[in-house]
């Protein structure tokens, strides 16, 4: 009996600690114990019902100590801040004021990808009109809007993420990546530089890895 609570318990531990190394993105709104807890206790609740030959209190033994250690983890953690960050994380920053954040980004094992859906989804379709965007502890993204950026006319076009050109993309706007080279060598950028570069009627955007944001009227500063 205390080598299958052992078990029991050691799983749990394993389970949480491999749900907390693969990041936020998977997550949804749970909490990452509570994200285990829902898994193990489905599967726990699943093996009596279905296998008739299995002892009821062979399902309800594990359920318990699912819900002893995590009542001693909540009552830890209440009391706790470092054990708090531990099991759940902290929000972390992914937009300041310099624009996307690449290395709170990867932190979080997520993509650029991940954080521009995360911003339509807030009604924000260009990185200008995010003041600060936070990952919470629940893998949610919180934007705060900045007031003083409208949002765009039309949807931004990607033609560069995380270092890719992207050529389908490019041919929507006209554009090639000849072009858009020759424009990066005059902003003494390479393309593995660049983090993000959209095109949006004459506006285009570029998101250096670790630079600050800026963005230029075509025909204006430069041509392309």
């Amino acid at each position: 009996m205390l080598v299958f609570i052992a078990r029991t318990a050691f799983i749990f531990v394993f389970f949480l600690i491999i749900i907390r190394l693969m990041g936020k993105r998977q997550l949804g709104e749970l909490q990452p114990i509570e994200f285990v807890i829902t898994l193990i206790l489905a599967e726990l609740a699943c093996v009596p019902m279905q296998e008739i030959s299995i002892p009821l209190l062979y399902g309800l033994i594990p359920i318990s100590v699912i819900f002893a250690i995590h009542f001693f983890i909540s009552a830890f953690s209440s009391k706790s801040i470092k054990f708090r960050k531990f099991l759940n994380g902290s929000p972390i920053v992914v937009i300041d004021k310099n624009g996307l954040n690449y290395k709170s980004i990867k932190k979080l094992n997520m993509s650029v990808n991940d954080i521009l859906d995360s911003l339509r989804d807030r009604d924000c379709f260009s990185i200008e009109q995010v003041s600060i965007a936070i990952v919470e502890t629940t893998g949610k993204l919180s934007v705060l809007k900045n007031p003083n950026v409208l949002p765009p006319k039309t949807l931004p076009i990607t033609i560069i993420l995380e270092g890719i050109f992207l050529n389908n993309n490019a041919l929507l706007v006209n554009t090639t990546k000849c072009e858009i080279l020759a424009f990066l060598t005059n902003e003494n950028l390479k393309l593995e530089d660049v983090l993000l570069l959209t095109i949006e009627e004459a506006k285009i955007f570029i998101q250096p890895k670790h630079q600050k944001f800026f963005s230029f009227q075509i025909g204006q500063s430069y041509e392309i």
